[in-house]
């Protein structure tokens, strides 16, 4: 972030995540671009809110023409368990390796940039029901962003999971440092983060700050750099380590960790290249698979998308019957997160639930709401 911006400019970007609706958010985005100085230290950071804004324009747009009864067409209903985002560059068969696992059909040619909408599709895996999205390309084959990359990415964020194809005859991990690259100006990050903010501004009582790990600098770095973003009275807690230009990240642009899978397609073409690049995406700590969409062992990325999503399988009990498929829920999800995923009025008269399965010390245990679920339980829920 520039040490350089103006106060006020600073006081409307940290403005922008107390936003509560689209076009807050986009007025106050317009009016810190405005006051955001043109030149070679701030090139990076206009970048990013002119993407971002572009980003919340298509968001407003297609949301305007559903209501007026219009045809969205980067809108697709979440359907199944769980949501996958396909995200490539023009020509990595992306679209073809969604034919391949889904059954669906999505234009496939042998010139770039076929995909013009999103297109829809559903694997099973386990009994469970993932929608994949097959998007638009995000980039082109000479890595430069797409016309559609705001839209398509604005439909992955709201994804589980970040499919990211590459091609691996051609230079595969230039192509995901590309999209990476892309990604981070439009505010997403493929890293989980080492540390968590939280901002709950009061009325009055100035700054307070707990910190449960090291900031650098100290509790008056913090309490300095709140000052700066026009912050003048909240509780700031930070939990993990972070470093003082990591947090004015966080606090100003807040970028949003997706979990993600590189899949590195094509390898029928270069085997060895598909294995080389899979091996230092590994090593950079990213989860990776080698795949070909014109070759045996398409369920083996199933199952790797699956495990991507870090999801727990739970099937319900009623009446001594058990379902026979599964809710799909985040890993760390309670009994009461299971009942709301059932249905709200479901969870609002829960009492207890009988647990079966991994996390019941024993079979048949009588858990309250906050009881943490595992894969494979088996609950019935008492209301």
């Amino acid at each position: 972030m520039p040490t350089n911006l103006p106060a006020e400019a600073r006081h409307k970007l940290a403005e922008y995540q107390a936003a509560r609706t689209i076009e807050e958010k986009i007025e106050v985005l317009r009016q810190a671009l405005s006051l955001i100085p043109d030149h070679k230290g701030t090139e990076k950071l206009r970048r990013q809110l002119r993407k971002r804004l572009a980003e919340l324009r298509d968001e407003l747009e297609e949301r305007r023409l559903a209501k007026s009864g219009g045809a969205p067409v980067f809108s697709v209903k979440k359907e199944g368990w769980a949501q996958v985002a396909l995200l490539g560059v023009a020509n990595s068969g992306k679209s073809r390796l969604f034919n391949s696992l889904t059954g669906a059909s999505s234009p496939v040619a042998d010139y770039p940039l076929t995909t013009l909408k999103p297109y829809p599709g559903m694997i099973i895996y386990s009994s469970c029901e993932i929608q994949v999205l097959d998007l638009p390309a995000i980039m082109t084959t000479d890595l430069e962003e797409t016309s559609l990359a705001s839209k398509s990415i604005g439909l992955a964020r709201n994804s589980d999971l970040l499919a990211i194809v590459v091609d691996a005859s051609s230079d595969p991990i230039a192509q995901f440092n590309a999209i990476e690259s892309l990604l981070q100006e439009y505010g997403i990050t493929l890293r989980r983060k080492q540390f968590e903010v939280e901002v709950e501004r009061t009325d009055s009582g100035g700054i307070r700050v707990v910190i449960m790990g090291e900031v650098e600098g100290g509790r008056e770095a913090v309490k300095n750099l709140a000052h700066q973003l026009g912050i003048r009275s909240a509780i700031i807690k930070i939990v993990g380590n972070v470093g003082l230009d990591e947090l004015e990240e966080e606090l100003i642009r807040k970028p949003e960790y997706k979990k993600s899978l590189i899949i590195v397609n094509k390898s029928d073409l270069d085997e060895e290249g598909g294995d080389e690049a899979v091996r230092e995406l590994e090593a950079r700590g990213f989860s990776a698979i080698k795949a070909s969409a014109v070759s045996e062992g398409l369920e083996v990325v199933k199952e790797k998308i699956f495990k991507s999503l870090d999801m727990i399988r739970v099937y319900t009990r009623k009446d001594g019957i058990i379902s026979e498929k599964p809710l799909l829920l985040k890993r760390g999800a309670t009994v009461l997160q299971l009942a709301e995923k059932i249905h709200r009025e479901f969870a609002l008269a829960l009492k207890y639930a009988r647990v079966w399965g991994p996390s019941a010390k024993v079979q048949g245990e009588k858990v309250g709401r906050g009881h943490v679920l595992e894969d494979g339980d088996v609950v019935e829920i008492k209301v």
